[in-house]
């Protein structure tokens, strides 16, 4: 289901008919608009929450890099050797 065209001819008649037509057409840009300003702020959401992710995964691939596993004694065990 689409909008009636909007005929410049009818324009000059400014019948009431144009003007409801004038109308919805407004009316579907305004819906338009805000749903696009909602898809910015939605992406513009997802790009600093992808950040965070990527930071983070980094601060914990760094704190993998970094871990050490200290052994108790001289010999270690099967267990120790495995890890």
């Amino acid at each position: 289901m689409g909008l009636p065209a909007l005929e410049f001819s009818d324009c000059c008649l400014d019948s009431p008919h144009f003007r409801e037509t004038l109308k919805s057409h407004e009316a579907e840009l305004d819906k338009t608009n805000k749903f696009i300003k909602e898809l910015i702020k939605d992406g513009k959401s997802l790009i600093t929450a992808l950040k965070n992710l990527s930071s983070a995964k980094r601060k914990f691939a760094d704190s993998l890099n970094e871990f050490k596993f200290q052994c108790i004694g001289d010999a270690e065990t099967d267990d120790e050797m495995c890890i």
